[in-house]
């Protein structure tokens, strides 16, 4: 079996000093967001074996805020440049290149990529997913012993999560 945990960025700041999309840094309310789902899902599930990162500031930031809690080694992850706005196509190669030695994995990126991923290997019976918000955490399980059989496998949805989920 393998496993795909896919995050998305949290709230992003779109204020005029920063000169390109890729340097926008997280606003208030995301590291609001990225503390909160990083902290309870800390406790739920085992941390992944390999992490895959856009190399986006929002994006390391807000996975910055897991690994505080999942402590890795810094091998585990990777900043591929081909992550940044990666579409689902770009997404699958990534992912289906991964190591069979690793059986859980993390996607960190944005949308539309990663709505469109899960709607590709989504093969859960009553579970669908309209869109990736800000810092939206998803968990796929896939009944295959390697990466590249993901696409055969299909996966099934085991856990949608965003933040106002944890709002009481």
């Amino acid at each position: 079996m393998k496993t795909l945990y896919l995050l998305r960025h949290a709230k992003s700041s779109w204020k005029k000093e920063v000169e390109s999309d890729r340097d926008r840094p997280l606003k208030k309310k995301g590291k609001l967001q990225a503390d909160a789902v990083s902290d309870h899902l800390a406790s739920l599930l085992p941390p992944p074996q390999l992490v895959l990162c856009s190399p986006a500031v929002r994006t390391r930031e807000t996975l910055a805020y897991f690994l505080e809690l999942w402590p890795m080694k810094s091998k585990a992850v990777s900043y591929p440049d081909e992550l940044y706005l990666a579409e689902v196509q770009s997404l699958k190669e990534q992912i289906l290149q991964i190591p069979d030695d690793v059986d859980l994995a993390m996607v960190v990126g944005h949308n539309p990529g990663l709505t469109d991923l899960v709607h590709d290997w989504n093969e859960s019976k009553g579970s669908y997913i309209k869109s990736m918000r800000t810092c939206s955490f998803v968990q796929m399980d896939f009944e295959t012993d390697s990466w590249s059989g993901i696409p055969e496998a299909r996966g099934e949805l085991k856990l949608d999560l965003r933040p106002k989920d944890l709002k009481a």
